[in-house]
């Protein structure tokens, strides 16, 4: 089967660990032919740049194709804005599709999309998946977040008959788009993110752990919790430390860049702190080695990737509960906190730690329940409606 992958907003690096790079690859490990038509930006250094529109073959056997929005320039900046689309009907032509996965419902790209389907193959299944929602979308308290709602659920009213299946990448970002899109709850599905099985280092979990217990001086008898990512307030990563500091067996290792919002408090936690070791940045693939050393992972605050990433990693995680994210715990891998505050957090650690209800929560993440957050069988589901279809 010819699938195609169009992603016209996002900026995109080979061989990073988002969506867009991993679901392609495991699509092509099925034996399709693959595609990713993309944005010309890219991040570096901290900023999103532009470079030259390209056509090129990834080692993994993906062609990515490069290109540069376009919009209308008689329009207001905020309208052109909103309008904007990659040029993508003439390369869909040419490639002829079979199945097209189109990356988010916020972009003018869809009407190509739906034209071809019209006027070249009639028979060619097209999905989307939504990753906003009520604190990531547009606001609908600001005048230009009104205008940015409205104008996109104009958009997808139009485009929606053509598309067989939407995915919300949590069930919540499913449910904002029925509310807010109008997607047919019969066309509405969660085909959720996760982790790349072979980025992780299962068959040498236990070395990995030994090098990095012993690299920060942990014992093995100590209860190790590991935590990180973009570190800001919303991720409640500071009460986690001071949640740390009374336990004389647990041992908490932080990764990740600190933002300027929580800079200070952060760094405060961490003084006179022998149980917590901050190490700062680390690749992307680093943080899988790290969830195969701890004994828990614990994410206090906003949701990330890095959430199913360590429930992949099979490592039993406590996450800050929210409505409709209930995802990460299949069976009971995981568990909830809220509210959050140090106290509760400590109770949380409390309660789990090498205790009878800990052990249980192990026992479920090592099995093959955590298995759905592996991106083999995420990229077998993201195409399983083209097989209904043409069944």
């Amino acid at each position: 089967m010819k699938i195609v992958h169009i992603s016209p907003s996002s900026p995109y690096n080979d061989y990073w660990g988002y969506q867009e790079n991993i679901l392609p690859k495991h699509q092509k490990m099925l034996g399709h032919e693959v595609t990713l038509i993309i944005t010309n930006k890219m991040h570096e250094n901290g900023r999103v740049v532009e470079v030259p529109e390209a056509d090129y073959i990834l080692k993994d056997g993906v062609r990515v194709i490069r290109m540069k929005s376009k919009s209308h320039s008689s329009l207001r900046p905020l309208a052109r804005r909103l309008d904007s689309w990659l040029d993508v009907y003439s390369t869909l032509e040419s490639i002829k599709p079979d199945f097209i996965y189109h990356h988010g419902m916020v972009s003018s790209t869809m009407k190509q999309v739906v034209k071809y389907k019209k006027k070249i193959n009639p028979n060619c299944v097209i999905v989307q998946d939504n990753h906003l929602d009520y604190n990531i979308g547009f606001s609908k308290e600001s005048k230009k977040g009104k205008l940015a709602n409205w104008f996109y659920k104009r958009a997808n009213k139009k485009t929606l008959p053509y598309v067989s299946r939407v995915y919300g990448v949590t069930p919540w970002r499913m449910v904002y788009a029925i509310k807010n899109y109008g997607v047919p709850i019969e066309k509405a599905d969660v085909l959720i993110m996760g982790a790349d099985d072979e980025k992780i280092n299962f068959a040498n979990k236990d070395q990995i752990r030994k090098s990095i217990r012993e690299r920060y001086n942990i014992k093995d008898t100590d209860l190790l919790i590991v935590t990180g990512g973009k570190i800001d307030r919303r991720k409640n990563i500071h009460l986690l430390i001071n949640a740390c500091k009374t336990f004389d067996n647990v041992k908490l290792i932080v990764f990740g860049n600190i933002m300027d919002d929580v800079k200070e408090e952060l760094e405060k936690a961490l003084e006179n702190n022998p149980n917590t070791h901050y190490i700062g940045w680390i690749p992307a693939d680093g943080v899988y080695d790290y969830f195969l050393s701890a004994d828990l992972v614990m994410f206090p605050g906003q949701h990330s990737v890095l959430w199913e990433q360590a429930c992949a990693c099979k490592v039993p995680a406590v996450f800050m509960r929210w409505d409709g994210m209930d995802h990460v715990n299949n069976g009971g891998n995981s568990d909830f906190v809220f509210p959050i505050t140090e106290e509760d957090l400590r109770d949380k650690i409390e309660e789990l730690n090498y205790t009878e209800k800990y052990y249980k929560m192990k026992n479920v993440a090592l099995s093959e329940k955590t298995d759905v957050y592996l991106y083999s069988n995420i990229a077998k589901k993201s195409i399983e409606c083209a097989h209904s279809i043409n069944e």
